[in-house]
Formats: structure tokens, C-alpha cells, sequence
């Protein structure tokens, strides 16, 4: 007869901490590329934000300008296909650097807590972060790049 195993105390990001290590293993033992290494892990911090971007903290004026608006008129937020459509942006990327340097567990577990860290944006100014990001400019400064400014959801200043 077929058990099923004990259900796991392990939280979402421990088991992604896991996820991460296994797969920068196969990457350093060359068993598969970095590129499907990389793409799972973001796969993965992506999914943690789906439905999530108005409970995002840290919002840029723009999206705040969106929010407000729309909850006045009592319109429902645009979905994808419009510039006003909410995008949770992953401020510091994840790096073939990092599948080289983190080894254990622990360290994805502690790097995933830097790497899940994400802004509200709206999609106008997402895809202009991802042209930026392609060019090479990452973290915190592409906000710069961008000019991208930033509140909190009582509206005061933020910086990422």
C-alpha cells in the first residue's frame, strides 16, 4: 500500500532555498546550463507575487497615481495589456554568480530572502526596467536609470 509522506513543516521559501541549491549543484556539476537553472528559480519568486501587487508595500508614485484612480472610480485595477496594469519587480536579480557561490541550503535561504524582495510598478514602466536591465544596469539603480521614484502605501518617500 502507497503512503504518502508526512506533510512538511518547511515554508515556501525553505522549499525554494532547497529548489535553488539542487539546481546550482547541477549547474556546477554541468548537468544542465545556467540558463534553466536561473529560469526555474525566477519562475519560482515570480509565483509568490501572483494577485499580490496591491498588498506590495513599496510602489512607484506612478502605480500609487494608478491605484488611487482607480479605487475612486470604483473601476477594477486594468489587467495585462494595459500600461496601467500593476507589475511586482524584482529588485536585485538572480545571477549565474550565485549559482557558482551558493552552496548550502542556508545561503540560498538567506539569499532568497535579498532576491524576493520586490516594487510595484506599472507595466509602461516594467517593460522599461526590463530594456534597462538588458542593458545591463541591475539592482536598485536601474530605479535611477529609469527615473522611478518610490512610495509607501501611506505615500512617504522610499528607496529600494
Amino acid at each position: 500500500m502507497n503512503r504518502l509522506p508526512p506533510a512538511t513543516t518547511k515554508t515556501k521559501r525553505e522549499r525554494q532555498a532547497e529548489v535553488a541549491a539542487v539546481l546550482a549543484a547541477a549547474y556546477r556539476n554541468e548537468d544542465i546550463e545556467a540558463e534553466d537553472a536561473l529560469r526555474i528559480i525566477r519562475h519560482e519568486l515570480r509565483r509568490l507575487q501572483t494577485n499580490k501587487k496591491l498588498g506590495i508595500p513599496q510602489r512607484s508614485k506612478q502605480a500609487e497615481k494608478v491605484i488611487r484612480e482607480y479605487s475612486a472610480s470604483d473601476n477594477p485595477l486594468p489587467k495585462n495589456g494595459s500600461g496601467d496594469a500593476l507589475h511586482a519587480d524584482h529588485i536585485h536579480p538572480v545571477t549565474t554568480k550565485q549559482l557558482k557561490s551558493l552552496i548550502t541550503k542556508q545561503q540560498w535561504l538567506r539569499a532568497l530572502n535579498r532576491l524576493g524582495r520586490v516594487v510595484c510598478v506599472t507595466a509602461t514602466e516594467n517593460y522599461q526596467l526590463q530594456q534597462i536591465e538588458r542593458a545591463g544596469t541591475t539592482g536598485p539603480k536601474k530605479y535611477d536609470v529609469a527615473r522611478i521614484t518610490f512610495v509607501d502605501q501611506k505615500g512617504r518617500p522610499w528607496k529600494p
